[in-house]
């Protein structure tokens, strides 16, 4: 598994309670990231959320900003979303939310989700890559089908109008990434890796291989 830095994106306080009900999405600005069917799943439910209510969408512009933008005023949620960009402030912005949002359409295992689950976001993923490896489904958060924005928008409706569950979710969250994820444990076990590979047998054809 990946690991993080724990004492960097560990927040000491993970009850999140603030002014405006705030989502987060950490991904870099590519169609697969899923960031249009995010926006169609809050254009379905935006009557539904808290009245004050935002979404943070952090990363670099990978040629979507323009299209995103786009379709944010058509959908009439301009002033519910922030296009921050790429920031070297993430620790901070994770600190202001109450949930984090993954809904890629593709992922490999995702350090975004690992650093969402260490500062004690409970997240909704999608079931692809090792998302639902790092997130167990009701534990840690919800996991949904990829390129489904209804059954996205349930979730984070789930989420957002049960305090009691984002705060179980959350504890569970910050437990998970401080016991399984931390930049400690990653490199220990490469190190256990490595070290097998070292004093491991021989294959029984390597001789005839170097004849």
């Amino acid at each position: 598994y990946n690991g993080v830095d724990l004492e960097k994106f560990t927040n000491k306080n993970i009850t999140h309670t603030h002014d405006v009900f705030t989502m987060i999405i950490v991904a870099n600005l590519f169609a697969y990231k899923g960031h249009v069917d995010l926006l169609h799943a809050l254009a379905a439910i935006k009557a539904e959320l808290p009245k004050k209510w935002r979404l943070l969408c952090v990363g670099k512009d990978a040629g979507m900003k323009k299209q995103l933008q786009a379709l944010t005023n058509r959908l009439k949620l301009a002033d519910h979303i922030e296009w921050l960009g790429e920031r070297s402030d993430v620790p901070s912005l994770l600190s202001c939310a109450d949930m984090g949002v993954l809904c890629s359409h593709e992922e490999g295992f995702s350090n975004s989700i690992l650093e969402n689950m260490a500062m004690g976001l409970p997240m909704v993923v999608t079931d692809v890559g090792g998302n639902a490896e790092a997130v167990w489904d009701g534990v840690h958060g919800l996991v949904v089908p990829p390129k489904n924005p209804t059954q996205l928008a349930q979730a984070i409706l789930t989420l957002a109008h049960d305090e009691k569950l984002r705060q179980r979710m959350a504890t569970a969250a910050h437990e998970r990434a401080r016991q399984c994820f931390s930049l400690e444990g990653c490199v220990h076990q490469y190190e256990m890796q490595y070290a097998a590979l070292l004093t491991a047998p021989l294959c029984e054809n390597s001789e005839t291989t170097q004849n």
